[in-house]
């Protein structure tokens, strides 16, 4: 008996997945495994023949059913051109060495991988186009502030074929990790000169020293003891140059202080956010003898107690 099949795992979706959960696997999965993206890898082919098995079975409601409650024995075994319940596989070297697929009458099946690959022909006179997605890394300040950037794009062209084509993309000012940026027409193209969309998703490289909540700036200032008790003007980094900030005495650890304006641009009504200096108070690495007696004499004339409000939960 053949072993038993975990057709999710094979396509990396749970067993409670939406139909369009496994839809959109199945997309990624195939394109990566496709024969004419790996040309002589017969791991590739293997794979990318479990792939179309799990789908097969997964995308249709009773076999999913029959599947779930007798496993995948009943659809193995299956040979190039023979009859399995209601479909069948048959493989036909072709010139380029690449394959056909006839699944009898699940047109439905030979529709995704027409529209995923181009490689059939329409079954109406609107050619299906569709939408691709790269992904693109960008640093801090670009994505703060904008700017333009080159990338090189593949496209399936259909019969196998691939065409490059590198794009100057603007980015627009604000955008954050997660973004997604639309170029209407760079997708992978249909019929009659029609395309799909290209759309870009974000990646933004952490910066050294900022830290971003949505459209706020985080930046940690450190600050001497001295600055700390009897206040201080300093100079801070924004993303728009130096900024002054004032230190009133006594500032705590801790203490944020609001730069208004500094922050990010916001992607839709371009109003900023703020910039948040967040005082952190720092001792010497080293104290001299000196410096010791005179703390000393400090805590003798001028005692504070900084943990009075736990004195009333200790015992």
């Amino acid at each position: 008996m053949a072993p038993n099949k975990d057709y999710y795992k094979t396509l990396g979706v749970s067993r409670n997945a939406s139909s369009e959960e496994i839809k959109k696997a199945y997309r990624k999965l195939a394109r990566r495994y496709h024969p004419d993206l790996n040309s002589g890898k017969k791991e590739a082919e293997e794979k990318f023949k479990e792939i179309q098995e799990a789908y097969e079975v997964l995308s249709k409601e009773d076999k999913r059913k029959a599947y779930d409650m007798y496993g995948s024995s009943g659809f193995q075994g299956f040979q190039p051109g023979q009859e399995r319940t209601t479909w069948k596989w048959s493989e036909e070297s072709s010139p380029r060495g690449d394959f056909k697929f006839s699944f009898g009458d699940i047109g439905g099946f030979e529709d995704i991988f027409g529209e995923i690959f181009g490689t059939r022909e329409p079954t109406s006179r609107t050619s299906r186009v569709r939408d691709i997605e790269y992904d693109i890394e960008v640093d801090f300040e670009t994505a703060i502030k904008g700017g333009v950037r080159d990338i090189k794009i593949t496209r399936e062209m259909g019969g196998g074929k691939i065409s490059t084509e590198t794009i100057s993309v603007k980015i627009p000012v604000g955008v954050d990790d997660g973004s997604r940026i639309r170029i209407p027409g760079k997708g992978e193209a249909g019929g009659r000169g029609t395309s799909g969309d290209l759309y870009l998703r974000v990646k933004v490289k952490p910066h050294p020293i900022f830290k971003r909540n949505q459209d706020d700036i985080y930046l940690e200032v450190p600050i001497t003891f001295y600055e700390a008790a009897l206040g201080a003007q300093i100079n801070v980094p924004t993303i728009d140059g130096t900024a002054t900030v004032t230190i009133p005495p006594g500032i705590q650890n801790g203490t944020k202080l609001r730069l208004k304006g500094k922050g990010v641009p916001n992607i839709k009504n371009k109003e900023r956010g703020d910039e948040y200096v967040v005082i952190k108070i720092v001792m010497p690495d080293h104290v001299s003898e000196n410096a010791k007696k005179r703390f000393e004499e400090l805590a003798k004339t001028s005692p504070y107690n900084p943990r009075i409000n736990l004195e009333k939960y200790m015992r």
